[in-house]
């Protein structure tokens, strides 16, 4: 009789339950990713936004400029240097006490009895004045001067900043590549966060419910106080983990924000279609080769080698003559009583110049070493670059293939804690399971989804920054091109 008085109340109890479980429960809004009156911006939006604002892509702009204008400058070396000068100068002398001249008539009478009048000057020492001169100068000219030999030195500066110019343009693109990888690895951080605050809210929802029938079969008398409080206190410790993820969402906003270089963006909810996606990893050997045949950054320190071997010609230009061929034009006015020569004039004069410093004090020898030990430490930081890339893309490698395996892991892990849990709720139900069992499922089911969310954000982001570590470059710089 106590059998079916039993069975009567738990099929009783069910009902409810089934009722209570039918009812809509409104999902919190503990986070604003769940706000639907905010606007969505995707991955490129995002990138966009960064790669027009970013002050270390204008840098890579400004030093990009930089070695333009010392390739324009290095080739304009080849050509003459024109000078033009202009003087004029006007001068005022004053002479103290001056013996003053006397202007007298005399005659003068020839052979043939002829006089001629004469108009003579002589100074009286004791007619003494101060005497003042005026005087202008003025000048014009002109010079032109070409060389035509100084030791290869141009030749080699022209090949140096031309080298110089290519690895700074490949410096900006990896730049700019670097600049994506940030703002795409914020963006499923983020994403990541934000599944998993869904993952907490709906697993806090779902306890909540369970807490609501363990209460009514309490209530029944078909469950003890201790389940309640069992289910009170996993309540609580599932709202705790609503906060804990709420706070996590707000921290990888502020990560995606600051590489957007809008720190103070107002918040909006991120695009969750890119969890769909397959999970191809190619060989790590074709990485390898790829990652060393279109590394950016590593041709960029190719290129820096080479300048620096230029380098090493320029220093020993001066162990060579410098030859130089030359042109002058002058032309000046000058009505001073005390110049020498003609008043006015203009003088031409051309040639040519060798200079050849034979003992410049060790300074030719010593610049070439520096320069030839400079492009050795060019070639050491090339060749460690190329085993840095090789691990770089080894680890990258490995994070994909493990997130791509734990994602399936996880997959089939939900499907088996989902069955668990309905069977553990099935069984407290009828009497023969505990609370504890329902919450161990219930806590199953709820890392499961966690580590799947977790796997598919790993191999994104693992993939983003392989694409990167292989020299793929993204749609956003393929486009700018």
């Amino acid at each position: 009789m106590s059998r079916i008085r039993s069975g009567r109340i738990r099929l009783l109890a069910a009902m409810i339950l089934t009722v209570v479980a039918a009812a809509p429960v409104a999902l919190a809004q503990e986070s604003n990713d769940f706000d639907p009156n905010l606007p969505v911006l995707t991955l490129s939006d995002c990138v966009e936004v960064a790669l027009g604002t970013s002050p270390t892509l204008l840098i890579a702009d400004e030093r990009r400029m930089i070695a333009d204008q010392n390739v324009t400058e290095a080739f304009w070396a080849f050509a003459p240097s024109l000078s033009l000068s202009r003087t004029w100068n006007k001068s005022e002398r004053k002479d103290f006490d001056v013996a003053q001249s006397e202007v007298f008539m005399y005659q003068t009478v020839d052979s043939n009895l002829d006089t001629t009048d004469w108009i003579g000057q002589r100074s009286n020492p004791e007619n003494l004045a101060d005497a003042t001169v005026n005087t202008k100068f003025k000048d014009w000219g002109g010079a032109a001067r070409l060389n035509i030999f100084s030791g290869f030195s141009k030749f080699s500066n022209l090949g140096s900043a031309r080298s110089s110019l290519r690895a700074a343009e490949a410096t900006r693109v990896y730049t700019r590549e670097q600049i994506v990888q940030n703002v795409v690895v914020a963006y499923y951080n983020l994403l990541r966060s934000a599944e998993l605050l869904e993952v907490a809210v709906e697993t806090r929802d779902q306890v909540a419910k369970e807490l609501e029938k363990t209460e009514t079969y309490f209530r029944l008398g078909s469950a003890a106080k201790s389940d309640v409080l069992q289910q009170r206190v996993q309540l609580e410790n599932r709202r705790l983990d609503v906060v804990r993820a709420d706070n996590t969402v707000k921290m990888r906003f502020a990560d995606l924000a600051h590489a957007m270089n809008r720190p103070l963006a107002s918040t909006f909810r991120v695009d969750r279609s890119l969890l769909d996606m397959d999970f191809a990893v190619e060989p790590v050997d074709a990485l390898f080769a790829e990652a060393l045949a279109n590394r950016l950054d590593l041709r960029s320190s190719e290129l820096t080698v080479r300048a620096r071997h230029k380098d090493v010609t320029t220093a020993t230009a001066s162990a060579w003559p410098s030859v130089d061929l030359f042109a002058n034009y002058s032309r000046y006015q000058n009505d001073s009583p005390y110049r020498f020569g003609s008043q006015e004039s203009e003088s031409i004069s051309w040639g040519y110049q060798i200079n050849w410093n034979v003992f410049d004090r060790l300074q030719t020898w010593t610049g070439r070493s520096r320069a030839k030990a400079s492009a050795r430490i060019a070639e050491y930081e090339h060749d460690q670059a190329k085993l840095n890339i090789q691990v770089e893309v080894r680890q990258l490698y490995n994070l994909a293939v493990e997130a791509r395996e734990l994602a399936r892991v996880s997959a089939e892990t939900i499907i088996q804690s989902e069955e668990e849990l309905r069977l553990a709720q099935e069984r407290f139900r009828v009497g023969a399971g505990t609370t504890l069992d329902v919450i161990v499922a219930r806590a199953n089911v709820s890392n499961a989804r966690g580590q799947e969310v977790q796997a598919k954000c790993d191999f994104l982001v693992a993939q983003a920054q392989l694409d990167r570590a292989v020299g793929r470059l993204s749609t956003w710089t393929r486009d700018a091109r």
